[in-house]
């Protein structure tokens, strides 16, 4: 055999095979994440990005009662597997769409629509648009917080998990969704996709904007050239030794790469993400963050510091964030794009994390090691979704 083919048959042969995939269900009840859940509900028919943003400021218990940006770039559209919706082409009104939301200025967005009413039977889907030459800046893409699960004390049952934090808050969360690239999705050199975010900081932890660990953290996923993923975390950094650990891979003004490359989104197809986050226990390195890529888990931190106050008590909920980029032009989507996603969920438990990660002192920031598995394992998943078109566990 060839070199590469000795190199992918030694890869395979350390992959879980397809029946090792886990359910929902069994992550749910090993990780105590059954003290709340909600359902991002779909509407019973498509809708314009004027109606969309109406409907999702109504039924998703967004954080500021508004989307923050992006308006005309989210509607409700067919499912793309059971209709021509992929088409990368963009209808919108010449008018404009004026929209006031509580406590925040007017703001006028045209209005985009589906490319077809017909639903084929199936629920509508969110789609979301990437115009020709987005990147970040909200040029393309969309950008909320949800935070349907947020507590009060004594408003939760804290007998489900040990270290539990004094107002009842959830330490644990795990974001389940499902996405769509359309087949030839133009990937470039990659862009976000939603994620959890929590603190008491609403704004912070993206752009730029680091955390200390006190006022907030955001675990976004990413996608990378060619479609790479990875999760892309801002957590506190500046703790001994983190930016030289196993699958981290840190920016010095943006934030942190977790396990790039441990898996690869396909493309034409459905696939399932599950994303889990557990706090870590103020002032010990026990932090989780894990993900699981069509029921196969695909890395796995298990010693990181995410909070160093007891201020951040809390994980908030959906950080819905995509866009290319990036922070200038060479990351701009280089055609008309878009991205779907149904089955939007979220779980949630109390109780920090009661791993035995080491002791961090007061002047640290964070530590993580990575699960060298996962990295490996996700390696080898990516390798075979970008050489083989092959998606394991769907």
């Amino acid at each position: 055999m060839s070199p590469p083919i000795l190199l992918l048959a030694a890869l395979l042969s350390l992959v879980p095979s397809p029946s090792t995939a886990v359910t929902l269900d069994s992550i749910l009840s090993a990780n105590a994440l059954t003290a709340a859940s909600f359902n991002f509900t779909s509407p019973d028919q498509t809708l314009n990005s004027a109606d969309a943003n109406d409907y999702i400021v109504k039924n998703w218990d967004l954080n500021s009662k508004r989307v923050d940006w992006g308006n005309s770039d989210i509607v409700f559209s067919p499912d793309p597997s059971t209709s021509s919706s992929t088409l990368v082409r963009r209808a919108s009104s010449s008018t404009s769409h004026q929209r006031t939301s509580s406590g925040s200025a007017t703001t006028s967005y045209s209005t985009s629509f589906p490319s077809s009413t017909n639903l084929a039977g199936q629920p509508p889907v969110l789609r979301v648009e990437y115009p020709q030459g987005s990147y970040s800046k909200r040029t393309g893409g969309t950008q909320f917080y949800a935070d349907p699960l947020s507590t009060t004390a004594g408003s939760v049952d804290r007998s489900a998990a040990g270290n539990a934090t004094s107002d009842g808050g959830f330490e644990r969360m795990l974001l389940s969704y499902d996405i769509w690239f359309p087949s030839g999705f133009a990937w470039n050199m990659g862009g976000k996709l939603p994620g959890l975010r929590g603190g008491p900081d609403s704004r912070g932890c993206s752009g730029g904007n680091e955390t200390n660990g006190t006022g907030c953290f955001s675990t976004r996923l990413m996608w990378r050239s060619g479609g790479a993923g990875e999760v892309y975390a801002y957590v506190p950094t500046s703790q001994r030794n983190f930016c030289s650990e196993s699958g981290v891979t840190c920016n010095s003004d943006y934030g942190t790469s977790l396990a790039r490359g441990s898996f690869s989104f396909a493309t034409g197809q459905w696939q399932t993400i599950y994303m889990m986050v557990i706090l870590n226990e103020v002032g010990r390195a026990n932090g989780v963050v894990q993900l699981w890529y069509n029921g196969v888990q695909a890395l796995s931190f298990q010693n990181l510091v995410i909070r160093t106050s007891s201020s951040l008590s809390s994980i908030g909920g959906l950080y819905f964030s995509t866009f290319f980029g990036g922070d200038d032009a060479t990351w701009a989507t280089p055609t008309d794009q878009f991205t779907y996603y149904r089955n939007i969920q979220l779980y949630a438990g109390v109780g920090a994390s009661n791993l035995s990660g080491a002791a961090v002192s007061a002047g640290e920031r964070g530590v993580v090691v990575g699960s060298a598995w996962g990295v490996v394992v996700g390696a080898a998943l990516g390798l075979i979704a970008m050489g083989m078109g092959l998606s394991l566990g769907m």
